[in-house]
């Protein structure tokens, strides 16, 4: 192989990575309240946000929810989310997963599963705290959580983009 022909190749499967691989984005919405996601998720405000605070998240998102007069509901297919308050928390639900889960760094949330279900009691988190979901076996789970793992992993995200 010649050298063109082997730079060429290489160039072309780094481009490929650069290509496949979800590169950090960030939203910021008119109520102060921060997303900040990978571009394999999808954030959906809903049409009238700020005046209904509703968001749709499919894929792995970090929310800084300001607080406000109304509670910011974050629905994803498996967990509505109900946020009160300053909160941040880790949401992380693929429609094409069976689970979903959220953690909360700081704040005050409440979760329940999406779907009808004969065991929906609604659990309420605070930070150190998490919530799964699994429609599979109709599961909701709170737990507690790493937080010095989320602390990690928000700082890098949030450090990884610029806010528009």
């Amino acid at each position: 192989m010649t050298f063109v022909a082997l730079s060429a190749v290489v160039g072309g499967a780094f481009a490929l990575h650069h290509y496949l691989t979800p590169t950090p984005r960030a939203l910021r919405f008119a109520d102060g309240t921060e997303v900040f996601y990978l571009s394999d998720t999808r954030i959906e405000p809903s049409g009238s946000y700020p005046q209904s605070r509703e968001i749709r998240v499919d894929g792995d998102a970090f929310i800084r929810a300001s607080a406000g007069a109304q509670p910011l509901i974050v629905r994803s297919r498996l967990m509505v989310l109900t946020v009160t308050g300053s909160s941040a928390l880790r949401v992380t639900a693929y429609a094409k997963d069976s689970g979903e889960e959220a953690q909360v760094l700081y704040g005050q949330v409440g979760a329940k599963k999406a779907y009808p279900s004969p065991q929906s009691e609604p659990d309420s988190l605070v930070g150190g705290q998490e919530v799964m979901v699994n429609e599979t076996i109709d599961l909701q789970e709170k737990e507690t959580t790493d937080l010095a793992r989320l602390r990690s992993w928000s700082a890098a995200l949030v450090a990884s983009v610029r806010i528009r």
